[in-house]
């Protein structure tokens, strides 16, 4: 289905996001949304290319709202068990992307901050009470005192019950990081 849509077909056809649970947390577009569904999951274990551009161009496209001459964008961490699995960090390549339509060299990818330290099986099939208790605690973050001042934006592909990341965003601020929110494709 994807290969035979274009950006502009796609992101007219596809519903816009619920209210996220947090005000920090913006999204973009409906996970429910079938035609959006099948989009994360060939970005998240096909490595679609084409799903991939359309994605980055709607976060792009998104993202062009900042009035902010520089922007880190942060990518949500995976564990390396997961990295080994996929060979591939979904949130790193929407970032790529997004880099590419960048030719005002506004934004920067930052892996190095934001550490995933525990490895946590699959959420798909947990309820929300399951995906809140396990996703605690599963980062840390080397800061960057270059960055203190900066608009970080953390990027997901998507976002359920917002508690990865609440625990992201919450370490930023609580490194006195002031200007931080998170950005996913989907809700």
């Amino acid at each position: 289905v994807i290969r035979n849509v274009s950006y502009l077909d796609f992101i007219n056809k596809v519903k816009p996001a619920p209210l996220p649970p947090y005000t920090f947390i913006k999204s973009i577009l409906a996970y429910k949304d079938p035609l959006n569904r099948e989009l994360v999951w060939q970005i998240k274990y096909k490595n679609n290319k084409k799903a991939i551009k359309i994605a980055g161009q709607a976060l792009y496209d998104y993202l062009l709202k900042y009035k902010e001459n520089k922007i880190v964008l942060i990518p949500i961490p995976i564990s390396n068990k997961r990295l080994r699995e996929r060979g591939y960090n979904q949130c790193e390549l929407l970032i790529d992307e997004i880099i590419k339509f960048d030719k005002e060299n506004k934004f920067i990818k930052n892996t190095s901050m934001l550490k995933r330290g525990i490895h946590r099986e699959k959420q798909t099939f947990k309820n929300r009470k399951q995906r809140i208790i396990e996703s605690e605690n599963i980062f840390s973050l080397v800061p960057s005192t270059n960055l203190l001042n900066e608009k970080i934006i953390i990027i997901d592909d998507v976002v359920t019950t917002g508690s990865t990341a609440k625990q992201g965003y919450d370490l930023f601020i609580k490194h006195g990081y002031k200007n931080v929110e998170v950005l996913s494709l989907a809700r």
